[in-house]
């Protein structure tokens, strides 16, 4: 090597002794560059990329700069990697790690490797699901997830899962919680979306909750008072209140959340008709579930831990016409009771709004009195409406429209108008079977 004060500080010259090609002079501010650029005319495969996740120390113009490699793009598919300076590693590596966190919040850091089952269904409920669904659906998700899904395979990673792990969520929820067919099965639903969503944004190739690793659910009958059954609840109630809540609950088919969320705003007079028209439900939620709801989302608190939200579907906000008997009973209520500051029909002394718990101890109490037994629930009174109105022989529309349910097969898929006279038809011949 040759140093001089008027040329790169080194220089080294290769000469081919056979004259068959020209000679490599390399030249060089330091001997360390001198061997790289060697070493690249020697072996002129490309250097490889870091692989994902890997990540590490350089120093640029005397400060320490940490990187970490990231998951490529998912819209471009190009390359990324995140930085940050520091005056020592440590210092560097803090703020690393505190853009990776952002990353991570905003939902822009992606995975260097499929995660956990845990850890995606926590990314799932806060940042895909919490912006879209309804609160209690979301709660309902995260109540599946916390209590079977994650205590009994949360440590698998997406990548890893198998049937096996199927059947064990299964044994667990059946056997060790000593829950039902149809628990387990909502298990799998919640995972199975949740996994369907994993596939969308990129996280795993494919959905490894097949049909096949579903549990096989044990059908059980709804149980549905029959119209002699209901009349006996209904003359048998001692509280006026309770004695018009299961009016509503048997004649309308009217959901319990419904009801307990009945304004007085709701009531219209359509000629001499009095009909309600459903536009909001009284939900009892949890902090957890109203925390960090998107805007746009209707939830207002009532009291109680109750909150009026939207009805579940869009084919639950609908008209029902109330049979002459019953309007005459909820217009009197009204007058006596009133209206408490949110216009809540139904209210206690407080004027706080009635709870679902409530409903069901004034509920049990009614079914003690005339010997049935607590199989039957107060949703068992919207699948008795739901009875009554097809042994009428209603056609699909009008009993599809009474019920507020998005489809016929629920109550055959028909989005149509309905005359008032056909839906009073409906309601007038639910009561006379209940009343005789």
């Amino acid at each position: 090597m040759n140093e001089t004060n008027d040329m790169p500080r080194y220089t080294l010259t290769l000469v081919d002794a056979t004259n068959q090609t020209p000679p490599i002079v390399l030249t060089a501010e330091s001997a360390r560059t001198i061997v790289r650029q060697l070493t690249k005319r020697l072996d002129p495969t490309p250097e490889r990329r870091r692989v994902q996740g890997s990540g590490g120390f350089t120093t640029e113009n005397g400060r320490v700069k940490a990187f970490r490699e990231l998951p490529p793009d998912p819209a471009t598919g190009k390359r990324r990697r995140v930085t940050a300076f520091g005056g020592t590693k440590a210092e560097a590596e803090l703020r690393l790690n505190g853009k990776l966190a952002e990353l991570q919040r905003v939902g822009q850091l992606g995975y260097v490797k499929p995660p956990t089952v845990a850890e995606w269904m926590d990314h799932w409920l806060t940042d895909v699901c919490k912006p879209r669904l309804k609160p209690r659906t979301w709660g309902t998700y995260a109540s599946v997830s916390a209590n079977n899904i994650v205590p009994s395979i949360g440590a698998v990673r997406l990548d890893g899962l198998k049937p096996a792990h199927f059947r064990r969520m299964e044994r667990y929820v059946t056997v060790e919680l000593g829950k039902s067919s149809g628990t387990a099965g909502s298990a799998w639903r919640t995972l199975h979306k949740a996994l369907e969503d994993a596939v969308l944004e990129g996280v795993i190739e494919r959905n490894p909750a097949v049909k096949g690793t579903a549990p096989r659910v044990a059908l059980k009958e709804r149980a549905a008072l029959t119209p002699d059954q209901a009349a006996d609840l209904i003359a048998a109630e001692t509280d006026e209140t309770w004695r018009l809540m299961w009016m509503l609950a048997f004649m309308t088919g009217m959901r319990q959340g419904e009801r307990l969320g009945l304004t007085e705003d709701e009531l219209r007079r359509d000629g001499d008709r009095l009909v309600v028209l459903v536009e909001w439900q009284a939900q009892h939620l949890t902090k957890r579930e109203v925390e960090g709801l998107p805007k746009g989302v209707e939830c207002s608190p009532l009291g109680n831990g109750m909150y009026r939200t939207r009805p579940k579907t869009e084919k639950g906000r609908r008209a029902i016409p109330l049979p002459d008997a019953l309007a005459r009973v909820l217009l009197a209520h009204i007058e006596r009771h009133g209206v408490n500051g949110d216009g809540l029909v139904f209210h206690d002394e407080k004027g706080l709004p009635l709870t679902g718990n409530v409903e069901r101890r004034r509920w049990y109490r009614a079914l003690d009195r005339i010997g049935l037994d607590h199989d039957y629930v107060p949703h068992s009174a919207r699948h008795t409406t739901a009875t009554i109105l097809n042994r009428l022989g209603l056609d699909d529309v009008t009993r599809t429209a009474i019920m507020g349910h998005s489809r016929v097969s629920t109550t055959n898929e028909i989005y149509t108008h309905v005359e008032l006279d056909r839906l009073v038809a409906a309601t007038d011949g639910v009561e006379k079977a209940i009343e005789g």
